[in-house]
This record gives structure tokens, C-alpha cells and sequence, in this order.
């Protein structure tokens, strides 16, 4: 196996186990910020009081979620741009190691405070896909970067499938139970913060530096002034590569974040048949980035790619809120998930061949900053849009927005690659 194919690969395990880690916490975390919450601190009484909340469990169950994106969204540059100073194995080792003493921190205490930190903690030290992206770009071609790039898009569907499932296997079983009972440890924690170990072990013993020396040392030695958005936003083309991932991920946060309420309203479906949907959509997502992302990256330019993705998402979401019947509402899942994929492939591809080689962590750690952005605003607004004008409007919003993301797509400016 060439050095090149090895690093993709150690890559590729390493978001794969890492994301099976946080892929645990998605259907558990919710509940258990609401049970500790059930015996508040004096502070958190005040804020219970004050606020006149009726469920504060689901209120502190969201604070928990988005003290994650928002150090994740101030972290993510930080973290790609000292990758591109110092090497991506070092950022990446450390960032799962973060990862794993948080995952540890949830697994052991019962106090919210506690969980606060450790998502606090989490969301410092998760924005290693950053990093991540940065080293598949490193290890390839800029016409190969579509390719390349899916492999991190095939690990995510994984971790997405096979997470969740995971984590109510573990919470479930007797094991589980009886650890929690006896000793207050939640084992489906404990797994995620192995699986991080792990996923560190495997960058220690299988990565190699990615990055290459001449690359590092430009870095170091040219004076940069701002931060790496700024710097980002100065570069031609950029300002609307990163409006297209804006606009397209709050669109698809839109659907993510009510896809669950529209489904029972419309199909009387319950939780764990919408789990399976979303099962559903991961494997689409494995099929895309895992195999077909390299048909498309060979016979697509990107630009094309990111067009047809875009209006494929445009023209699905209006639609799938007026599925007649439960097939068509399930088959049009393809065409989104897809375009999702075709959409967000590109995107990175694109902007991979916009910058130079010192500083692709920079890059994805701002692309993956404004995407968490729109994971914020999308499912905010995406279910007052629901609340106030029902289910078919929120996706007319949602397809409307991606709209916005096609349009700067059409319009995007050719410039020539710039990989030194």
C-alpha cells in the first residue's frame, strides 16, 4: 500500500471510530441532561425560576447541546490552522484525547455542572474533522480531492448508522444496568470515551505526518495577521464557497431538525420507526461517499457537481413535504441525501483548490465552523417556521435557503487552483 493510500485509510478508521464515539451520545444525551437535571442547583433553580420554564430539563438538555457547537464553532479554525503550524497527527491526537476525557467526565458524574464541562470540554477538542480533511487534502490530488473527501463523509454515515444503535444497545443491556445501578457509571459513555482512546491509538501507531515539511515551514515563517476566516474571506471565490455551506447545511438542518415531527404528524410514525429513517438517510450517505463520490469526482467537474447536488436538495425538500403516501415519502430521501452529498463533497473540493497547501487546516476548520452555524440556525428555525405556519412551510423555507446556496453556486467565479 503506497504511504498515500495508508494515511487515507488510518484517516478514514480514525473519524470512523471517533464518530461511533459521538454517535453513542445522539439519542442518549438528551434524556440524561434532563435526569440530572431533576435535583437543580441553587443557581440553576434561580435560572428555572426566573425564565418560568415549565420542562427545565429540555431547556438545560439544549444548553448541553449547544455549548458543544458554539466551542466548536469559536475552536474548529483555531484547531485547522494549527495543524497547518505544528502537523495534523499532534492536533488530531490531542483533539481525541479531549474527546475521551469528556466522554469520561459524562460517564462518571451526575452532576449537570459536570456535563457542562465536559461538553464544553468536547467541543474545544472536536474539531479534529478539520484536521481530518486537512490530511485527506494533504495526501491527494486537487482533482482527486472529491474522492478523497468522501472518505470522510463515508466514515460520519457510519457513525451515523451504527452510533445510535450502539449506544441503546449499551444502555439497555444487563451490563449496563447493573453498572449504573451499583455504581452510578453510564456504559455507553464509557464505550465512547474507548472509542476515542482508541481512535488516538490509531494515530499514534498508523498516521504518519501528513504535512508536508516545506508546507509546515511556510507557515511558521510567513507573518499571518487575523483570523483564519478573515483570511479565508479575502481569498477570491471564498466568500462564496463559504455562503454556499452556510446555506446549504441551515437548509438541511431545517429538515434534520424536523423531520421527526413532520413524519409523526403525517405518518402517525413512532420514534423508533423514524430511527430507522434515519438509519435510512446514514446508509444513503455510506452508498454516496463510500462509492459513488468517486464516479462522480471522475466523470463531474466540481462546479457541475456542486450545481446538480444543490438543485437536487432545492427540489426535494418542497416536495417531500407533500409525499402522498409513505413510499414516495421515503424514496425521495435518495435524491436529498444524495445531492447532500454531490453539495458538500464539491464544496470542500473546491475550496481545497482555492488555498494554499499551509493552509488547508485553516480551511476546513472555517468550513466546519459556518456549517456549525447552520446546524444552530437551521433546526431554530426550521421548527418556529413549523410551529407557526405547519410542516409544509418549514420546507418550503428549507428548500428556499438551499436556493440561496444554488445561486452563489451558479455564480461562483473560476480561479485558478492554488496548491502551493
Amino acid at each position: 500500500m503506497s504511504p498515500s493510500k495508508r494515511a487515507q485509510l488510518a484517516v478514514f478508521l480514525t473519524v470512523f471510530v471517533d464518530l461511533l464515539g459521538f454517535g453513542i451520545l445522539i439519542p442518549i444525551l438528551p434524556l440524561y441532561a434532563k435526569a440530572v437535571t431533576e435535583h437543580p442547583s441553587h443557581w440553576m433553580t434561580w435560572v428555572n425560576h426566573s425564565l418560568s420554564l415549565e420542562t427545565p430539563g429540555a431547556f438545560w438538555a439544549g444548553i448541553a447541546f449547544v455549548s458543544f457547537s458554539l466551542m466548536q464553532f469559536i475552536a474548529s479554525p483555531l484547531l485547522g490552522r494549527l495543524s497547518d503550524l505544528v502537523g495534523r497527527r499532534p492536533v488530531l491526537w490531542v483533539s481525541l484525547m479531549g474527546s475521551a476525557v469528556g466522554y469520561l467526565i459524562l460517564a462518571t458524574t451526575g452532576r449537570f455542572e459536570w456535563v457542562l464541562a465536559a461538553r464544553i470540554l468536547d467541543g474545544i477538542t472536536g474539531g479534529n474533522i478539520s484536521v481530518a480533511q486537512a490530511a485527506m487534502a494533504d495526501t491527494s490530488r486537487p482533482e482527486e480531492r472529491s474522492k478523497a473527501l468522501g472518505m470522510i463523509g463515508a466514515a460520519f454515515g457510519l457513525g451515523f448508522v451504527l452510533g445510535p444503535f450502539l449506544g441503546g444497545v449499551l444502555s439497555h443491556s444487563e451490563l449496563g444496568q447493573q453498572l449504573l445501578a451499583s455504581r452510578g457509571l453510564h456504559l455507553p459513555f464509557l464505550v465512547a470515551a474507548g472509542l476515542s482512546f482508541l481512535a488516538s491509538v490509531l494515530v499514534i501507531t498508523w498516521l504518519p505526518e501528513t504535512l508536508n515539511p516545506q508546507a509546515k515551514q511556510h507557515a511558521k515563517l510567513e507573518e499571518r495577521r487575523g483570523h483564519a476566516l478573515v483570511r479565508a474571506l479575502r481569498r477570491k471565490g471564498m466568500p462564496q464557497v463559504l455562503g454556499i455551506s452556510l446555506f446549504t447545511m441551515t437548509g438541511f438542518a431545517m429538515m434534520e431538525g424536523t423531520y421527526s415531527l413532520m413524519a409523526a404528524q403525517r405518518f402517525a410514525l413512532s420514534d423508533g420507526q423514524v430511527g430507522y429513517l434515519f438509519g435510512f438517510i446514514g446508509i444513503l450517505i455510506v452508498i454516496y461517499q463510500g462509492g459513488l463520490v468517486r464516479l462522480v469526482a471522475r466523470r463531474i467537474p466540481e462546479r457541475l457537481a456542486l450545481s446538480a447536488g444543490l438543485l437536487l436538495m432545492t427540489v426535494s425538500l418542497p416536495i417531500l413535504a407533500h409525499a402522498p403516501w409513505m413510499w414516495p415519502f421515503v424514496l425521495l430521501m435518495v435524491p436529498l441525501a444524495w445531492g447532500s452529498g454531490m453539495s458538500n463533497t464539491a464544496t470542500s473540493a473546491l475550496a481545497s483548490q482555492l488555498t494554499p497547501a499551509d493552509e488547508q487546516g485553516g480551511l476546513f476548520g472555517v468550513i466546519n465552523a459556518i456549517q456549525g452555524v447552520g446546524r444552530i440556525l437551521g433546526p431554530a428555525v426550521g421548527t418556529f417556521v413549523f410551529a407557526r405556519g405547519g410542516y409544509a412551510t418549514s420546507y418550503w423555507v428549507a428548500g428556499g435557503t438551499v436556493a440561496v446556496g444554488l445561486a452563489l453556486a451558479v455564480a461562483l467565479p473560476v480561479s485558478e487552483p492554488k496548491d502551493a
